[in-house]
Order: C-alpha cells, then structure tokens, then sequence
C-alpha cells in the first residue's frame, strides 16, 4: 500500500504544530548521517513534546498503516540504533519533568532530558546519578543503550539503578515496567531488564524513576601510563581488589597520539584515610608510570565527551570484552595499523570498548569478515540487544535461539508482536 504522505504529515501537524514535524529531504538530513559516515534517508520524523501525544499519534500511525518507527534521543548511538530509514519519533522535546524525592533518593525524569542538564540539578541538591554516559545523550537513550558508563565498575548498569520506566508498547498503551518503591535488586521479575538495552525495540521509553546518591566527599583521580609491552591482565587482576575503585577507564590514542602505551584513569571514592592506602598502593605498582594530578583531574572533569571529540573513523566496534580475553582483542586489531580505543571497565571482569579504525583503513569488508569469524575467541558481545535483533538475528544463531527462547514471554505482555516495533 502506498502511503500518502501529504495527508500523514497534515494530520501530523495537527497534533504535534509544524515546526515539530520534519519531512523534507533538506531538514532530514541531519538525521540521515551516522558515525559511519553511511547516509540514511528516514520517511519523516515527529518530535511529540508530551505524553499525551502518543496515544493519538498511535490511532494516526494505525490509520497509515505504518509499520515500523524508530525512537531517537540525542542520536549518539554507536551501533546505529537511533539511525532509520522509519518513520522517526525524535523524544529530545520531552524534556521538562524533573522531579527529585530526597525522602526515596529517587528522581523521576522524562526521557528527552539531556544528562548534563539531570546531573546539574542533582549537584546542586548535593545528589548524584553514580552512573554517567560517555557522551552527553538524553537518559532515554542512556537506558535504551543499555546504561554502561563512568561508575559502571562499582554500580553495574544504570538497570541496577532503575526502579521504574513508562513505556508506550506497539499497540498504544501505555504501561509501568517497575515500581517505584521496588529494588532493582529485589527477587521477583524485572521486567526493567528487558527495557534497558533494547534500543526501544519492546516499546519507547517516556519516563523513568532512578536512584540517585549522595556526591562523595573525598576522591582521588590517577592517570597510569602502561607500556605498549607490558600485559595489562595482571595490573587490573590487582587493581579490582581495591575497595575504593569508583571507575576505571582505558585510553590508547587519545590522550597521547604518539604514543603506543595505554592510559588508565582510574576514580577512587572513600574515606580518606582508606583512599591514602589504595592510593599508596597503586602508586607502588611496577611496570607505571604517573602523570601529574592535575591533568587526572582534567580528564575526569571532560570526561562527557562531546561527538566532535571522537576520532574520526570508517569503523567503530562497539563490545564487551571479558579482560581475560582482553589482550588477545587488543592484539588481533593492532596489526590494523594499530587502531585508537576508550573503554569502561563495567566490573573487574569485564571492559565495555570502543575500537575507531582511521578512515583510511583498507579493505574494510574483509577486515570485518575476519573479525566476525574470530570473534568467537574474544568471548565479546554487543552491550545492547535491539539493533542485533533488528538487523542481525538471522546471521547470528546463538542469539536467534535465545530469541525464540524468549518470544513466548513478551507476546504475553505485548512486548514483541512482529520483528520490528509496529503501530
């Protein structure tokens, strides 16, 4: 069936006003672009800046038979989940609850509210969000990728953190996937696990309680250098039993370019006279060398990074990497005229990783062949499981079978109607 456009886009308009409503090719194209430098053409895209606009918006997309959407936030997604050629729903205007519960520690936020903008306010009540995105997106999208970060070594995924999210499924309705005064850690399912990650495949996430802490009062910052020669299994085998470690992040190429080693900034939180004996005890670790505090102090304080900020790549693999495995990771991509990567250890065991390959890269099709068949050996895996759904299930068997595993289950709650999210 042929859609008629005109008459989408003036219903369109009439709920959300036209300003809200992008269909031209000229003003799509700012959402047709992604790290890859691929172009997309979306069909159009609607920025709703209420909760209330959905459900008729639901009766419209019905009404056009329009088949599969794709929420948006900031659009920072590396694996390509916020980029489409669907009909776009762009949540960046639903931006305006923020509503702090010091009583519950809690804060309850709509899912187009930048981070910077949360963290600003907690700050100021003397809270913190303890786990914060790599680049500055919405919290909706921070949930929907899956919620690793700074922090993530000592309070996991943002999922241990949430304790509610509001979700608008693909037949309209509206529902509450947790509750409010319910642990992330309570017994019992958590049907917050199955948001978290999902890259708005089960439904678009509108809203969302999480836990908040206090800001810690004491910390220290430490910027290790390690030599290109030296293993780093043994160093973070010692490092995780250090009680203080709030973050460790992993920098090659980006600190220093001409420099083959890896840098570790590590954060430590406690008390001070425990921070003084961890710190002491880093410092007397072999095979490092310190840069001076002040620029630790400077790279935890930039540590939001803006997109501009990253290198400029043909490919970024996006993966968890178990640190056993790390080295041999590492290794395999270095004969690739040595590749620049971040990372976030997400616990002492494993390390969520950024790999950028300069643009110049040759033979990137084989390359990439070559990757997938050795994979397996790395033990890696996406850190979200929406775009592996959407676009490589079929290839990829063990995730198929865990698919058809789990079918039966989200039917029953309407999460999972067809493949891709339909209204």
């Amino acid at each position: 069936m042929t859609i008629d456009k005109e008459s989408l886009v003036k219903d369109l308009i009439d709920l959300v006003s036209e300003e809200n409503i992008i269909f031209n090719d000229d003003q799509l194209k700012h959402y047709g672009l992604d790290p890859f430098n691929q172009t997309h053409k979306p069909f159009l895209v609607i920025k709703p800046s209420k909760i209330s606009h959905f459900k008729r918006l639901n009766f419209i997309l019905r009404r056009y038979k329009i088949e599969s959407i794709t929420p948006r936030g900031c659009g920072f997604g590396i694996n390509l989940g916020a980029y489409s050629e669907d009909l776009i729903i762009d949540l960046t205007l639903l931006n305006q609850k923020i509503e702090l519960d010091t009583q519950t520690l809690t804060v309850k936020v709509e899912a187009g509210v930048r981070y910077t903008k949360l963290q600003k306010i907690l700050n100021e009540n003397g809270y913190r969000l303890p786990i914060e995105p790599i680049l500055d997106g919405t919290i909706g999208g921070f949930i929907a990728t899956g919620g690793y970060g700074y922090g993530s070594y000592q309070f996991g995924s943002l999922m241990n953190l949430l304790r509610s999210t509001s979700i608008v499924l693909s037949n309209g309705q509206i529902i509450q996937s947790g509750n409010i005064n319910t642990p992330p850690y309570s017994c019992g399912y958590n049907l917050n696990g199955l948001i978290c990650g999902s890259e708005g495949y089960f439904g678009i996430i509108t809203d969302a309680v999480l836990e908040i802490t206090p800001i810690a009062l004491e910390s220290h910052n430490l910027l290790l250098k390690i030599p290109a020669d030296v293993d780093l299994m043994p160093i973070l085998s010692k490092l995780a039993i250090i009680s203080t470690i709030h973050h460790i992040s992993l920098y090659k190429g980006l600190i220093d370019t001409t420099q083959d080693s890896t840098n570790l900034l590590i954060r430590l939180e406690g008390p001070p006279e425990i921070l003084e004996q961890d710190k002491s005890f880093i410092e007397a670790m072999p095979d490092i060398t310190f840069s001076k505090y002040e620029m630790a102090n400077k790279l935890w304080d930039n540590r939001i990074l803006e997109p501009s900020h990253t290198p400029k790549a043909s490919i970024i693999i996006e993966a968890i990497v178990p640190i056993s495995t790390l080295s041999q990771f590492l290794k395999f991509w270095k004969i690739y005229n040595s590749p620049t990567f971040f990372g976030t250890l997400i616990n002492p065991s494993s390390a969520l990783l950024y790999t950028f390959f300069p643009p110049e890269i040759p033979n990137v099709e084989t390359v990439m062949e070559t990757f997938v068949e050795k994979s397996h050996k790395f033990q890696m895996h996406p850190p979200t499981i929406g775009h592996l759904i959407k676009k490589f299930v079929e290839q990829f068997h063990p995730n198929l079978e865990y698919l058809k595993r789990l079918k039966p289950i989200f039917d029953k709650i309407h999460r999972l109607k067809v493949r891709k999210l339909q209204f």
